[in-house]
């Protein structure tokens, strides 16, 4: 299995304390009703990968029992507070830590997880191949990959713009990369896909529901 190595030092904490309000408008206009749509029928074990500020955490069911990964420690405090005014909040259990980190060996066990949820996330994540390699390696044969990130856009204008855009971004953003191709990377990595959506915030937005294979069935 990938690790990565630890970058806590790379973390702002000046960024964690803006991150909700400069997102607010995008999120109460755009992207709050597609999180409510894409996590309000996940059940059983959830990993969440990069859970932020804990944006997602009110749109799960009293069905789920979720692990949440934030390599950030200011992110995590702020996620903390969230999911501590949560009905039940020890069903929600926090880790700083990173998909590619050695602490997810101990964390999530081979074939354990019903469902992976990455939104505005693997933008970010160093080596997405790998990150999906390990999500391959945890989810139980049927299990759902649920996403909802930016990607880069299939129009070969607009693909360079994001292109040209993305190194200054990444500085700002804490990594994110404006022009990663997510949706073919996930393709890629053998996730079959579900049901997706394009749509688009400026850039080009996805919103899609993979599934690992069951080889059982066949």
């Amino acid at each position: 299995m990938f690790f990565e190595k630890r970058m806590e030092a790379g973390f702002s904490k000046t960024f964690s304390l803006v991150y909700d309000r400069f997102m607010f408008i995008l999120e109460r206009l755009f992207l709050r009703s597609r999180r409510s749509r894409l996590l309000g029928s996940v059940t059983g074990k959830v990993l969440e990968v990069g859970v932020g500020t804990g944006i997602n955490f009110e749109h799960y069911s009293s069905e789920v029992n979720l692990t949440g990964i934030e390599p950030s420690p200011h992110m995590l405090t702020r996620a903390k507070k969230k999911r501590d005014l949560l009905l039940i909040p020890e069903r929600f259990e926090l880790h700083n830590t990173g998909c590619g980190y050695a602490e997810m060996e101990n964390l999530v066990a081979h074939e354990s997880l019903d469902a992976i949820v990455c939104t505005l996330v693997l933008c970010t994540i160093p080596n997405p191949e790998e990150a999906l390699a390990n999500f391959m390696q945890w989810l139980k044969p049927g299990g759902r990959l649920l996403v909802l990130e930016h990607i880069r856009s299939h129009n070969h204008t607009t693909g360079k713009m994001q292109d040209f855009f993305t190194p200054a971004w990444s500085r700002l953003a804490e990594g994110c990369q404006l022009n990663r191709p997510t949706d073919k990377l996930i393709l890629d990595a053998g996730f079959d896909l579900l049901r997706q959506e394009h749509f688009k915030i400026g850039i080009p937005f996805y919103e899609a529901e993979y599934q690992k294979k069951d080889l059982t069935l066949r």
